[in-house]
């Protein structure tokens, strides 16, 4: 791999130390250690490599587990990374990554396999619909209850604009299969890449501190809302305009 002589430094942070290989020493996978470079990492297997013009630093996950799976150290497209299960943007998933379809996996199944992603970005305020009309079958709570939600909430509402309209209209890297999350869906976007999420995560999925629509209906004129700021879920009123944020299962 010669492109990877570009004189790729890697080195696994303890504190500092000097690498001081010899002059006649040879890589045997292709990175080439510069003689008597001192780095100063954070932690213990804070990672720095050097990319042809600059250090960059990747955190260690040495600390991380999920489901008492430890990281490992693998080398994601000529890029040094400890990953939990596979490579970033590539089967099984991790929390936080990029998943199948360019969103954030907020939600795993199945070890990585399947799960839940949310959109990148936020779709425009919009009313929940059909104030004062009772939709039946989209009062579903659980995970993976988001889609028959905003299926029915489409079929048994007619208005343009609509909350779960502009969801399911959602089109993003050629997928179109994204719907509005359910309750726990949505608690769990807030938990697991929301502000509520911890660092490294935090806020990764980039939501504002509004209130956000679920596809949860609470009768005729309510449907859950969560609050990004604190938390806190309530009787959101349909008629008023609430921030969305799309998903999708993979």
């Amino acid at each position: 791999m010669t492109k990877f002589k570009q004189t790729i430094i890697a080195a696994i942070l303890t504190g500092s130390f000097a690498l001081t290989p010899s002059v006649s020493a040879k890589p045997t996978r292709g990175i080439e250690v510069a003689p008597n470079v001192v780095q100063t990492g954070n932690k213990v297997g804070d990672l720095q490599y050097w990319d042809g013009t600059k250090w960059v630093l990747i955190p260690s996950k040495l600390t991380a587990t999920e489901n008492s799976i430890a990281p490992t150290f693998a080398l994601c497209a000529g890029v040094p990374t400890w990953i939990l299960y596979s490579c970033p943007g590539t089967p099984p998933y991790e929390i936080g990554e990029t998943g199948p379809a360019g969103g954030r996996v907020f939600h795993i199944s199945d070890g990585g396999l399947h799960g839940l992603e949310a959109a990148p970005v936020d779709l425009p305020l919009a009313t929940w619909g059909c104030a004062g009309v009772a939709i039946t079958k989209a009062n579903g709570f659980a995970l993976g209850t988001g889609l028959a939600n905003t299926t029915a909430a489409i079929a048994g509402c007619k208005e343009t604009g609509t909350a779960t309209k502009l969801a399911d209209d959602y089109v993003f890297n050629g997928y179109s299969d994204w719907y509005l999350p359910s309750n726990d869906e949505l608690t769990a976007m807030y938990a697991k890449i929301g502000p509520s999420a911890p660092a490294p995560l935090t806020n990764v999925g980039g939501f504002a501190l509004n209130g956000y629509w679920s596809s949860t209906e609470i009768g005729a004129n309510h449907a859950w809302t969560l609050f990004f700021g604190n938390g806190s879920q309530s009787f959101g009123i349909k008629l008023n305009p609430s921030s969305l944020r799309a998903i999708r299962s993979f």
